[in-house]
């Protein structure tokens, strides 16, 4: 187990505080304890992967495990949001699309994996992240910040389902011409 493992790992075992406490977060204090975390939880992304490059500590747990910490983290979130009403209306679409993506991409890798094709995250995979990731912590603290700060969370929400999209599509791109390909197996 390396120091980047542990830093995914430390990223799971954080989401179910966070969900939690947005719960429960009748109150301000409560609520900046879940930003507190979710930060926290989110910076282990950039760190586990800095670490892995830096400490030459890659590993096939880290490259597959990583994506789906980062996801687990932000649909979470998101379907905390959504539940409480943060997120609401035409916006819970931006939810669905995000959520599917993310889904359509992690079958569409497996589906690779298994024709021995890799399909690493792109640098935009990684801008989407980082943008899914600070729209959600600034949706956690809308609540305390008024009409014109929930106007701005909601368009970083937007901003990362277009990212998020746009993103997949590339991914669609990069790996057609491997769905199409045949494979000597029977069935396929």
């Amino acid at each position: 187990m390396t120091i980047p493992n542990v830093l995914t790992l430390l990223r799971v075992a954080i989401i179910p505080l966070v969900v939690v406490l947005l719960i429960i977060g009748e109150t301000d204090k409560v609520r900046w304890w879940a930003f507190y975390l979710f930060v926290a939880s989110a910076l282990t992304d950039y760190f586990d992967g800095w670490l892995a490059r830096k400490l030459n500590q890659e590993s096939d747990f880290g490259r597959l495990f990583d994506p789906i910490a980062d996801k687990l983290l932000v649909v979470a979130v998101y379907f905390v949001l959504v539940d409480g009403g943060i997120i609401a209306g035409w916006n819970i679409l931006a939810v669905i699309l995000i959520v599917s993506r993310e889904l359509l991409v992690s079958g569409l890798r497996e589906f690779l994996a298994g024709r021995g094709v890799s399909m690493p995250s792109s640098r935009q995979a990684k801008y989407k992240t980082a943008v899914q990731l600070a729209s959600a912590a600034m949706l956690i603290v809308t609540p305390m910040f008024g009409e014109q700060f929930m106007v701005i969370s909601l368009i970083g929400l937007w901003l990362a389902t277009a990212l998020t999209i746009s993103s997949g599509y590339g991914y669609w791109m990069r790996s057609s011409e491997h769905i199409s390909a045949r494979t000597d197996k029977a069935g396929d």
